[in-house]
């Protein structure tokens, strides 16, 4: 089977060397043939276009062209080959203008978005105090009508005794926070005493 194949495949090898071998008898007895035929029908043509490229060389004249292609190289030569350019750029009046305009806006939006952030704050602080009037208000109607009595007769006395109050109860509130900080500190050190005491 498999020398079957081989055989096949070696009589087409041999088919196609022989077609080749005809095709290159053929080029290479016709090909002479046709280049001798080309030359003799474009001769006229070619001995046209010499004749031509030979008055055009005659036109010229060669010490000439060299005299300009040396009178170039020279002027290449002189000029520098680094430029040094000056570059200044200024703002025009318009462009004054804009940025001047650009950075007022700026300072502008951020001063009104700070003061809306700060009344936001200051309006939540003044909701909560309403509110807990409110609460005392509904849960202790008697207080209530005593402090609006008293803001009513002297504002002024009652806003120092309230000023009074709140220092009071703020110190209250700091030395209990000491107090407490003071108590951490002190169980830490027992803490501590308990634990060198075990060591030993």
């Amino acid at each position: 089977m498999q020398n079957e194949e081989l055989e096949e495949k070696v009589t087409m090898l041999e088919e196609l060397i022989q077609g080749f071998v005809v095709r290159m008898n053929v080029v290479e007895t016709e090909m002479p043939e046709f280049l001798k035929f080309f030359l003799q029908q474009y001769k006229e043509t070619l001995d046209r276009i010499a004749s031509r490229i030979e008055t055009a060389n005659k036109r010229y004249d060669d010490a000439k062209i060299q005299q300009q292609i040396d009178e170039v190289k020279k002027l290449v030569a002189t000029v520098p080959k680094v430029i040094g350019v000056k570059n200044s750029h200024h703002f025009g009046a318009w462009s004054k203008s804009l940025i001047i305009g650009v950075v007022v806006c700026f300072v502008v939006t951020s001063l009104s978005f700070g003061t809306a952030l700060y009344l936001n704050h200051e309006n939540d602080r003044l909701n909560n105090d309403a509110y807990n009037f409110w609460l005392i208000k509904a849960l202790y109607p008697e207080v209530s009508k005593t402090i609006e009595k008293k803001l009513t007769e002297d504002p002024k006395s009652l806003n120092q005794q309230a000023e009074k109050a709140m220092e009071k109860q703020e110190a209250v509130v700091a030395a209990q926070a000491q107090a407490e900080q003071a108590d951490k500190e002190l169980k830490a050190a027992r803490d501590k005493l308990e634990k060198v005491k075990s060591d030993k």
